[in-house]
């Protein structure tokens, strides 16, 4: 599994290896909610990646529910933990999930990610303190998930380190999430990129209808949840522009993802602090660990 702080390019790095885009990206942290598998078949080994949310102190319960994803996914479904880091001197967050990592009895690899944004120097820095922090990981690697660099190797290694077991997915199976899981998360993908401050952190996106129509135009719809009424007309924006920039890349993404064409149609509504309301966070997807 991917364990790592926000932003630390867990997310960037999933895709990489996958070679696709499963997880949904931004530069906004807590973009990931909920963990994701992302399956790679090679001649001999299958490597299942469980993509996990960014490691936090929860402030309500969603993220709540977001720590126990993580909590799950290190004591249930880890055969092997890859900690991502920036090359960034760790804080208080690092130092919790590397403690939590070293207490596992998993081979562990460490991935200093983002090398290509800082100098040799400071990258080096970070791979000594990060090495100080889990002096038993099995290997060290300097990575940009971004550009590829170092990922060839780190992936190796990491599938060096699986046990021997049938293999948990049939061949061709790419990820554990159904189309209606992507139809939602790349709605969110757009209001987080689109978006700033607290907007898009308060919405919820939620697959309705998924409509198949073989040989024609599919039907998709999504709604998104706010938590306040005055963040709903944010949303829409004036003469519904907002929105409409939301559902066309949408739409574009999840076209492109499936190979195929379909109507996608968003709706907004007002779900009054549905990120510490236990059955609203249940209804909306995102599930206790």
């Amino acid at each position: 599994m991917l364990a790592g702080a926000p932003n630390a390019g867990k997310s960037t790095l999933l895709n990489r290896i996958s070679g696709g885009s499963l997880s949904i990206v931004s530069p906004k942290p807590q973009t990931t909610r909920q963990n994701l598998i992302a399956i790679k078949n090679s001649p001999g080994s299958q490597l299942a990646l469980v993509d996990t949310p960014g490691y936090l102190d929860p402030r309500y319960k969603l993220q709540e529910t977001m720590l126990s994803s993580i909590r799950r996914a290190l004591h249930e479904e880890a055969d092997v933990v890859c900690f991502v880091a920036e090359p960034n001197p760790p804080g208080k967050t690092e130092r919790a999930l590397a403690g939590l990592v070293a207490q596992l009895g998993v081979p562990a690899v460490l991935a200093i990610n983002k090398i290509d944004s800082v100098s040799r120097v400071r990258a080096e820095a970070a791979r000594i303190e990060y090495g100080k922090l889990l002096p038993g990981c099995a290997s060290i690697h300097m990575i940009s998930a971004s550009r590829g660099t170092g990922v060839e190797a780190l992936t190796a290694a990491l599938s060096r380190l699986l046990p021997e077991h049938e293999p948990y997915f049939p061949e061709g199976q790419w990820t554990d999430k159904w189309e209606r899981f992507f139809a939602a998360e790349f709605v969110r993908e757009q209001l987080l990129r689109l978006y700033e401050k607290e907007i898009p952190y308060a919405c919820a996106a939620q697959t309705e209808t998924f409509q198949e129509n073989p040989g024609g135009e599919g039907y998709v719809r999504v709604v998104i949840h706010v938590e306040r009424e005055t963040q709903k007309p944010i949303i829409i924006g004036k003469g519904g522009g907002a929105i409409k920039k939301v559902r066309e890349g949408a739409q574009k993404r999840l076209e492109e993802f499936l190979g195929r064409k379909l109507r996608l149609e968003l709706f907004v509504k007002v779900s009054p602090g549905w990120r510490s309301d236990t059955a609203m966070i249940k209804e909306f997807g995102y599930h206790e660990g």
